[in-house]
């Protein structure tokens, strides 16, 4: 399996992205490449959501 990279970004755009969560309230994550979301059974989801309960932790599936 191939995992993303982080985005590599110059200060100026990392003070940008900064700007962007204190606007939003949110944290934002950049990657070098947009990877494709898992396209999951109703079962598969569930069997995610579950391991999220346990792990109490957020889970993304990704196309390998």
């Amino acid at each position: 399996m191939q995992c993303t990279a982080y985005a590599h970004l110059s200060d100026e755009k990392l003070k940008t992205l900064k700007k962007f969560e204190d606007e939003f309230g949110t944290i934002l994550v950049a990657y070098e490449k947009v990877p494709a979301f898992a396209d999951l059974s109703k079962d598969e989801v569930k069997k995610v959501q579950e391991e999220e309960k346990k792990l109490g932790k957020i889970l993304v599936a990704y196309e390998q």
